[in-house]
């Protein structure tokens, strides 16, 4: 997952040779569901990644993926196509952890799906934060609440 600018001082300045090591150990695959770094194809409804072969698809004209294909040979009619992207996740969330036993190399969808219950819980707060502020300095009927 991209570095937010505001949290990439967290991550060190041995970040970018840490994720290597880290995708070079998993084989450039993702460790939980084994997909390829790179690899063409697209995700049926399942989730499942069903590779497709690159130099058949620049030949029909599609160079970069994301984009939609109606392709005779895929029975759930048009998908997107994507290219696998690997990102190193920290199974703890705190990214000054840069134990490797700490670090997973993961697909974007298994990375997502893993933060999935810490975003929730970011935007939580993040809601209730912006919330608790209107709720001091927003007029209700006729007055602004003390602290």
């Amino acid at each position: 997952m991209p570095i937010k600018p505001e949290n990439r001082a967290r991550y060190g300045a041995k970040w970018d040779k840490i994720s290597a090591a880290i995708r070079e150990r998993a084989g450039h695959r993702c460790e939980w569901c084994d997909v390829a770094g790179g690899a063409w194809g697209y995700r049926d409804p399942t989730g499942k990644f069903h590779q497709m072969d690159a130099a058949v698809l620049r030949d029909h004209g599609y160079t970069r993926p994301p984009f939609m294909l109606d392709w005779p040979e895929i029975e759930h009619g048009e998908v997107k196509i994507i290219m696998i992207i690997l990102t190193v996740a920290h199974l703890d969330h705190v990214p000054e952890n840069m134990d490797p036993a700490n670090l997973a190399c993961l697909c974007q969808k298994c990375h997502l799906t893993y933060d999935a219950g810490h975003h929730a819980e970011n935007a939580r707060h993040t809601r209730r934060k912006r919330n608790a502020i209107g709720d001091l300095f927003n007029p209700v009927d006729g007055f602004i609440k003390s602290a």
